[in-house]
């Protein structure tokens, strides 16, 4: 007969349990209702004058007491009030035959008899009744004495972790999500697995996962690699089923040094479990440090079977299974109740669960007390944002330690530039930086290093992919970002050594905007040093693109947009002004008196120079100085897109007294051909948004020079509809479970948590 306590199962889980096991006896269906939200009913069946209600009791710690308040303070209330025709009560508490007649006696006429009170070992007894309900629930199972006492037997897991309860614990946070069916199919059809992924996202929880899977279930006995692969020698047993288990068996910090020809055993090792049916092979490794040994290896860049990877990714971590975890970590930690309810008060969890840099490691890390508690609870929640908005705990020690001199000059490199760069400007970043720096401390370098480090680092601290032709790079995640500009902060060398070793214009930019708008405190304190730098490349290459997409909305590439003259001064007169008020004029005075000659030719991007005169004028330069008459000039004259109109339009309602009646006729008349010949260049175009911001376009600029726009504007409306109407787009798909928008979800997942905090209330 099974024997559990449940302990393992949060309240959720114990009422799915519940529902699962009665629904037999009933020989009914069971209507579920969303947690939390269910006056005194968790399940129920109607049919006719019947009305049974299912309602669930999880209280292992605090006992048959607790649960008699709970009858008679609440639930007796809620009865009176729903007047069911049976009420069924289930509960982990155990029961005596007193205990039954005491509650049955609470909970007339509702509760027909006692068998309607099912207790802990009503349910263990259903459970051996009913031996696939117990697999179902792998929790359960996964986390008994028992089966934990033959997984620690296989010497699975690691000796800080020989205690039961440490183990159970763990095990019982875990949520299932996507990589653990991938990894299972992988196992199944190679039978060996490479589980990767990046810092803390659970690789050696989903490993043991798998193996306790395959000891308790599958009938395998289970082999621990220590330090290498000789261990296995005196035990391997072709015709005998074994399991096999590698956790970073490539260092747990850095790449290692393998022992000698391990690289090759390795990969025999993998070969041989491929072709014996009786096999399995479970490794662990981050990924990173696994591209580290494809370059050091030559069995591991071309190895004689395919690596099975199951990379485990946070988009494995839904919006349901970011809930779970977060719900198992509160109810299971060792959290005073205050601060339980400090998360789930006020529904505040949910800017946990939104969290850009969610992360079960921080998960982890913020609901054991002895972090929590170094705050009051009030505090907590706060707390627990600011250590998401900080992930510097994840990403720093693999940065400093892990990872190679290239791979952290290529990372700093990308902080400085888009959120996605094509691949060659991260290349000419990389190298212009990294060989500053070589040469300030003399470092060995390699030919190779570019590429190696670019291999290290794709799939976790970075990623890559194709528009169309192109090649972008980001990094992997934003928490990465968020980490290297808190660095950059911090390690004010790495800020000055980027400023002296910028390739792109964009860079200076990314330096001195900082870190959301807040400047890097040494860029800041270098201010002569960053004009200086600024001046003499002011004109550098630019790194900056957009994405090039076709008129069926598909990308094709990304192709460059650098940014105008104008915009990159404006740049610099800001810089100058903020470091050197007093000297601003005479230190921009060569460059103002450039860039006269340059719009006295016509050539300017008009909207950004107006932008530019905005300023100059906020400076003090009168609207009578050469520089301010030729950009009047070049505004005004031979306006030929609409971006001129605008920007012809702004110039006019900023300095209406530099305009005259023959200026405004003059481009009255201009607008009024331009618009003609711009609306029919679009009446043949199948873009209904695109048809209607050209028409918006039109009609306010209209407004401006005094045109009726709208016998130009209305053909291209009714175009608009007309092509909405015949491609009739389909209602998004409701279901797709990793949104958060849809309000099933929302109202389930903020159910879970209510119903947790009506448990912790009543206890």
């Amino acid at each position: 007969m099974a024997e559990y306590d449940f302990r393992a199962l949060s309240p959720h889980d114990f009422e799915l349990l519940s529902r699962d096991l009665l629904q037999r006896p009933l020989k009914v269906t069971l209507e579920s209702f969303t947690a939390g939200r269910d006056s005194g009913i968790d399940f129920r069946y109607r049919r006719g004058d019947v009305n049974l209600i299912l309602q669930c009791k999880h209280y292992v710690d605090s006992g048959y007491e607790a649960l008699v308040g709970i009858l008679k303070r609440k639930e007796l209330k809620k009865l009176e009030t729903l007047k069911p025709t049976r009420y069924l009560l289930a509960t982990s508490v155990g029961l005596t035959p007193h205990r039954k007649k005491e509650s049955l006696e609470i909970l007339s006429p509702y509760c027909l008899d006692t068998g309607d009170i099912v207790g802990r070992d009503d349910l263990n007894n259903l459970l051996t009744q009913h031996p696939d309900i117990e697999r179902q629930h792998f929790k359960l199972w996964l986390t008994s004495a028992a089966v934990l006492e033959r997984v620690l037997n296989a010497g699975i897991f690691s000796e800080s972790d020989r205690h039961l309860d440490r183990i159970r614990q763990r095990l019982c946070r875990y949520v299932p999500n996507p990589s653990l069916a991938r990894a299972q199919e992988i196992l199944e059809k190679s039978h060996f697995c490479v589980v990767a992924g990046i810092p803390g996202i659970g690789k050696t929880t989903l490993a043991e996962v798998l193996l306790t899977d395959l000891v308790d279930r599958h009938g395998y006995t289970a082999y621990r690699v220590t330090h290498d692969l000789s261990e296995l020698q005196a035990i391997k047993n072709p015709k005998s089923k074994q399991a096999f288990y590698f956790d970073d068996f490539l260092g747990k910090t850095a790449l290692d040094k393998l022992q000698k020809n391990e690289d090759q055993r390795l990969v025999e090792l993998m070969a041989e479990v491929v072709d014996n049916p009786n096999w399995r092979f479970i490794l662990t490794t981050r990924e990173y440090i696994l591209n580290m040994a494809r370059q050091h290896y030559e069995a591991f860049a071309h190895p004689p079977v395919e690596f099975k990877m199951c990379v485990i990714n946070l988009s494995d971590y839904t919006g349901p299974a970011r809930a779970k975890i977060l719900y198992n970590h509160i109810y299971f930690s060792d959290l005073p109740k205050e601060y339980k309810l400090a998360l789930l008060e006020g529904r505040g969890y949910q800017k946990i669960l939104t969290h850009r840099n969610y992360n079960p490691r921080v998960i982890e890390h913020m609901t054991q007390i002895r972090h929590a508690g170094t705050v009051a609870p009030t505090l907590y929640l706060q707390e627990f944002l600011d250590n998401l908005d900080n992930p510097s705990r994840i990403w720093e020690h693999a940065f400093r330690h892990q990872i190679s001199e290239a791979a952290r000059h290529l990372l700093l490199a990308l902080t400085t530039l888009a959120d996605e760069t094509k691949l060659e400007h991260l290349e000419q970043a990389f190298h212009t930086f990294y060989e500053f720096r070589r040469q300030k401390f003399g470092f060995a370098t390699k030919p190779g290093d570019w590429i190696d480090a670019l291999r290290e680092l794709d799939g976790n601290f970075i990623k890559t992919r194709k528009i169309g032709k192109d090649i972008v790079v980001s990094f992997h995640n934003p928490s990465i970002r968020d980490f290297m500009e808190l660095s950059l902060e911090k390690a004010g060398g790495d800020a000055l050594d980027l400023l002296r070793g910028s390739h792109f214009y964009e860079q200076y930019v990314a330096l001195w905007q900082g870190i959301r708008g807040r400047r890097f405190p040494t860029i800041e304190q270098s201010g002569a040093d960053f004009i200086e730098a600024l001046a003499k490349n002011l004109w550098a290459p630019s790194a900056r693109t957009i994405r090039h997409v076709n008129k069926a909305g598909e990308e094709v590439g990304v192709v460059s947009r650098p940014p105008s003259t104008e915009s990159r001064s404006e740049f610099y007169v800001r810089v100058v002004d903020k470091v050197h008020p007093k000297a601003a004029a005479q230190i921009t005075s060569q460059l103002l008196e450039s860039l006269t000659d340059y719009w006295k030719q016509g050539s300017a991007d008009r909207e950004d120079l107006v932008r530019l005169l905005k300023l100059l004028v906020e400076r003090g330069m009168p609207q009578s100085s050469e520089v301010f008459l030729a950009a009047r000039q070049c505004v005004l004259s031979r306006p030929e897109t609409v971006d001129d109109f605008q920007a012809v339009a702004q110039f006019c309602d900023a300095y209406a007294e530099t305009v005259s009646e023959a200026d405004r006729d003059s481009l009255k008349v201009e607008f009024e051909e331009f618009a003609e010949d711009y609306a029919s260049n679009f009446d043949y175009d199948d873009d209904p948004d695109w048809l209607r911001q050209v028409a918006s376009d039109l009609e306010r600029l209209g407004g401006h020079f005094g045109v009726d726009t709208e016998p130009r504007t209305q053909g291209l409306l009714e175009r608009a509809d007309e092509i909405e109407t015949e491609r009739a787009e389909p209602e998004p798909d409701e279901d797709d479970d990793r949104r958060w928008s849809t309000d099933t979800l929302v109202d389930d997942v903020s159910g879970m948590f209510d119903g947790l905090q009506s448990v912790l209330k009543d206890v």
